[in-house]
């Protein structure tokens, strides 16, 4: 059995899930065609954002995201790239002037948690774009829409997209988007209200990066969160037995809803 282990903690009625595995990540068994030439379409990366750097792992922390996230209308903010995010999504963001920091060089959780600092976008050579001191807030739909928010960040040295998830409808979102519009840094408090669910997904890729799942909520989530981890873990036990079975890429994607937990293409 993989252990998948979340440190709990509370602060200011709010009740926070660490998952940091730094060089133990969940995956220890990695299907060899990672490493081997691919087709041009249908591939582990195009599909599930899984590359011969970030490998499997990838797709099982969008499992644990977007079942975490279960029930709630889901939004995100892929940080710094909200541009290629855009491209990627084929939507236009919500533009909000606070975003969440995660310190993904830093190994402990108290020194990587940087809370909420002001949203940045990257900036073209020649010109500066009108969203360059805002963050893109973007709807997901299904798993699908965090792959391709992946995709917009994960070439970078770290990657970050962080999820907030809310009730449904108009009058909830906006709520989240005037808390994290407002003149003064929100609390996770103020985003989540009484129903919402954070989460933090962090990646790195550079050596000295580390990966990094926060979850935040006002309800304590610590069963729901403990039993998803234990589910994960025994889906990678599963699939590290079936490796040798993988003999092509179509084979590979078959395998990743299982590892995963969820279906891309499935609300």
């Amino acid at each position: 059995m993989h252990p998948i282990r979340f440190e709990a903690s509370t602060t200011d009625g709010v009740h926070l899930f660490h998952y940091l595995p730094g060089d133990d990540l969940a995956v220890t068994r990695h299907w060899p065609g990672i490493w081997q030439e691919w087709p041009e379409e249908g591939t582990p990366y195009t599909e599930w954002a899984v590359n011969n750097n970030n490998m499997e792992e990838v797709a099982v922390y969008v499992g644990l995201v977007w079942q975490l996230t279960a029930g709630l209308d889901r939004y995100a903010i892929p940080t710094y790239y909200c541009d290629d995010a855009e491209r990627f999504l084929e939507q236009k963001p919500m533009l909000v002037s606070w975003e969440y920091e995660v310190d993904a060089e830093a190994p402990t959780v108290t020194t990587r948690d940087k809370g909420f600092v002001p949203g940045c976008t990257a900036k073209p050579l020649r010109a500066e774009p009108d969203n360059a001191g805002r963050a893109g807030l973007f709807r997901l739909s299904t798993p699908r829409d965090l792959v391709s928010a992946l995709h917009a960040v994960i070439f970078d040295a770290s990657s970050e997209i962080t999820v907030f998830a809310v009730a449904p409808g108009p009058k909830r979102l906006q709520r989240l988007v005037s808390a994290l519009s407002g003149p003064t840094p929100p609390t996770l408090a103020d985003v989540l209200e009484e129903e919402g669910v954070f989460v933090d997904l962090t990646i790195g890729s550079d050596f000295g990066y580390y990966d990094s799942i926060t979850v935040a909520s006002r309800a304590d989530l610590r069963h729901r969160v403990d039993d998803l981890a234990a589910d994960s873990a025994r889906r990678i036990s599963a699939y590290e037995l079936r490796l040798d079975d993988l003999a092509t890429v179509p084979d590979f994607l078959r395998a990743m809803p299982e590892l995963a937990g969820v279906v891309l293409d499935v609300p």
